[in-house]
């Protein structure tokens, strides 16, 4: 795993925390080499309100979410020909074809648990198929493979970024 996966995978990961869908939250990071293009996560488009009862009730929350991979696009603003893709999730076949219709040349994901494949495995399949015909180069990372070390990233002890990150991931909202 290089520094630049896993820096671009734990981005991935954090961003996904601003979903506020309750049973997946997903993030996905779109770069052009090691520069980022764009940033996304799943939830409604703006200004539809995210109610608890819409949220709660699963056939209406998949019709209304937009998915981390799908604002990214948006947002990105700008061709994504040859683009790597991070996402924490590994793409479902809707975004899995607009990915490739994008031209982008890398997706990056997290391999996904048992748990989620029980429920998108034919998803999963369909999707790999579609990048193995469209040329489109696929990783994906055990949650094991993942380690900060692999970033590079220096976090000095009691430093300002240790506790930003530590009043965030500490909260009690």
């Amino acid at each position: 795993m290089t520094k630049w996966d896993t820096r671009f995978l734990g981005l991935a990961a954090y961003i996904s925390a601003w979903s506020k869908d309750p049973s997946s939250q997903v993030g996905a990071v779109i770069t052009d080499g090691n520069r980022i293009i764009s940033l996304g996560y799943n939830g409604f488009a703006a200004g539809v309100e995210d109610k608890q009862e819409r949220l709660g009730d699963r056939d209406c929350k998949l019709n209304l979410t937009i998915h981390a991979e799908e604002n990214a696009m948006i947002f990105a603003k700008r061709d994504l020909t040859g683009c790597t893709v991070y996402v924490t999730h590994p793409p479902c076949p809707r975004c899995a074809s607009k990915l490739i219709q994008e031209e982008v040349g890398r997706i990056v994901y997290i391999a996904p648990s048992g748990d989620f494949l029980s429920r998108w495995a034919d998803d999963l399949k369909l999707s790999s198929e579609m990048y193995r015909e469209a040329g489109v180069e696929v990783t994906s990372y055990a949650m094991e493979e993942i380690n900060h070390d692999n970033a590079q990233i220096t976090i000095a002890p009691g430093g300002f970024f240790k506790k930003v990150m530590n009043l965030f991931l500490h909260s009690d909202d």
